[in-house]
């Protein structure tokens, strides 16, 4: 039977190429919108914090992630992987943010030993200046007994910054680094070590003439056992720690694991759903004390550690995470319904 207005059956290779292109273009729309309705299901979760007044004097949360290179990759597929899968939840729930990231190894671990240090500093210093302010008003109410100690007090306050009151570590990587640091960082030295200038150099004349004219002086040294550095017990907790959450950050690499690469591509959905629901939790600010199990977690990740010498030496010294007993019950973690 002829077709109406003149047209003709389409050919067998029209045919071929339009149901070829038609399923491309199908696979395409159902995974984008597959990946936009499980974001906006997250989304919704954590909308309403962003949407609630905030108070006069309060101000959004804020939480510190860190991120570096997984082992066989570049630092870009971290990026990615925070832009795609965390950012946006963290925007939706109103909690600010500060990227910290490593492009070598322990840097990270440097980075939290830092801020743990800082915040004993800051404790003890704390505590010397509350020894003095009450020795201050001791004498000051023998004295005078009309005199306020409540106002010398006031007067000395200060405006605090915006502190972060969680850490999002991305990767297995990263979150050993930050239990590491955390450990480290209640047993370094509170000492601060100056950098004594470096003189100029002198000629070789000068420095003849000097030999030449300094008178000779005997010494005596008398050599003491001193106690060595790593001898002495520095270790000291903070006030509190800030909980820490394990980011998952699964990158499969690998000519052999391609047909699984494409197989995520498409159903990029379900990898949005299982970190979002990390994310999630960080957002809703749901904590519970950090348990022994939360401490070796991403060994799913090791599997894909793997294109690079670098990656097999990572992963074949790849030592379970260990966390000092001593501050292990001093640490928190979020958590959640959809959380293990």
């Amino acid at each position: 039977m002829p077709l109406p207005f003149g047209l003709k059956a389409p050919s067998k290779n029209t045919l071929i190429f339009s149901a070829i292109a038609g399923a491309i273009s199908g696979t395409i729309y159902s995974s984008n919108k597959y990946a936009e309705d499980s974001r906006k299901r997250l989304v919704e979760r954590v909308s309403f914090l962003a949407e609630r007044p905030c108070g006069v004097h309060e101000m959004p949360r804020k939480v510190i992630v860190y991120i570096t290179a997984p082992p066989g990759d570049g630092l870009e597929k971290s990026r990615v992987w925070f832009r795609e899968y965390v950012k946006p939840i963290l925007v939706a729930g109103a909690v600010d943010y500060e990227v910290k990231e490593a492009k070598t190894a322990g840097q990270i671990e440097s980075s939290v030993i830092e801020e743990v240090v800082k915040h004993r500093r800051e404790a003890e210093a704390a505590l010397e200046e509350q020894k003095q302010s009450s020795e201050d008003i001791k004498q000051s109410s023998g004295t005078n007994p009309f005199s306020s100690p409540e106002i010398g007090s006031l007067t000395k306050e200060k405006k605090a910054d915006v502190e972060a009151d969680g850490i999002l570590a991305i990767g297995r990587c990263a979150y050993r680094e930050v239990l590491s640091g955390l450990s480290k960082g209640c047993d370094a030295s509170l000492a601060v070590v100056e950098e004594t200038p470096v003189e100029e150099v002198k000629t070789e004349s000068n420095k003849e003439e000097m030999e030449d004219n300094a008178p000779v002086e005997e010494k005596n040294e008398i050599m003491t056992d001193l106690p060595k550095e790593d001898e002495v017990d520095h270790f000291s907790l903070p006030p509190k720690f800030v909980p820490v959450m394990y980011i998952p950050h699964v990158n499969v690499i690998g000519w052999t694991n391609l047909p699984y690469r494409l197989y995520m591509w498409y159903a990029d959905y379900k990898r949005i759903e299982d970190v979002g629901k990390y994310v999630v939790a960080a957002v809703l600010n749901q904590t519970r004390p950090f348990e022994e199990r939360d401490a070796d977690l991403g060994q799913d990740e090791k599997k894909y550690w793997i294109g690079h010498e670098t990656a097999e030496l990572i992963k074949e010294n790849d030592t379970p995470i260990v966390v000092d007993e001593r501050i292990v019950d001093k640490l928190s973690t979020y958590t959640s319904d959809d959380l293990p």
